[in-house]
């Protein structure tokens, strides 16, 4: 008698079927992964650079600086040192001047002037850096040691004040400031520190620190 065979056969072609799906299975679970690189641990942000220390001024001295103006041309600031005290004038050698006074205490300057002017810096050991601020308008400036005849120089007579800034060059920038309050360029200064104001010669007095003008 005939053996009918048809239904084993199915049961082992889904049992081979089987066999084959798990070894599939099991070998993608045995397949390794692919590694992800490692980034490390997080990069410590960049400590905020450190502002140079201040070096205290010495006992006198004096700076210029060039200060570009934003309608053209140029303004010069002087700082004169004596002791612990400071007094600082910029001018453009045309009509705008400015004095200011205050403290040179531990290599910080702190000045102060009319109209809410206000200068702050500090010494490096070389040069000041700092900010000067005139009329609401704001310049950072770098002035450089200079020697004399280099510096500050003002005379007054008759309630008219003559200021200049002489600098390492000899180049003079002054102003000239009227009883009303009315400014315009200053005689020329001479390498001697004279002038010729009025029709005569005068001689224009140096400026230190521990002056009072303005």
């Amino acid at each position: 008698m005939r053996k009918r065979l048809g239904p084993w056969l199915t049961l082992a072609a889904v049992a081979v079927l089987g066999l084959a799906l798990l070894v599939v299975n099991m070998s993608k679970d045995t397949e390794p992964t692919t590694a992800q690189p490692n980034s490390g641990p997080a990069s410590a942000s960049a400590a905020p650079a450190t502002a140079p220390k201040a070096t205290p001024f010495p006992a006198n001295a004096d700076y210029v600086a060039t200060i570009a103006l934003d309608a053209g041309g140029t303004m010069t600031l002087e700082i004169t040192v004596e002791g612990d005290k400071a007094i600082a004038y910029a001018c453009d050698g045309k009509t705008i001047e400015s004095w200011l006074q205050g403290t040179a205490i531990n290599g910080a300057l702190k000045l102060t002037g009319k109209n809410d002017a206000t200068l702050t810096g500090t010494h490096d050991g070389k040069a000041v850096n700092g900010n000067l601020s005139i009329g609401g308008k704001q310049w950072e400036f770098t002035a450089s040691p200079v020697t004399p005849p280099a510096g500050l120089y003002v005379y007054t007579e008759g309630g008219v004040r003559q200021s200049w800034i002489v600098d390492d060059n000899g180049g003079v920038t002054g102003v000239q400031r009227a009883a009303n309050g009315a400014t315009s360029p200053a005689a020329p200064l001479n390498s001697d520190a004279t002038a010729i104001v009025n029709g005569r010669k005068i001689t224009a007095t140096k400026v230190s620190g521990g002056d009072s003008v303005g």
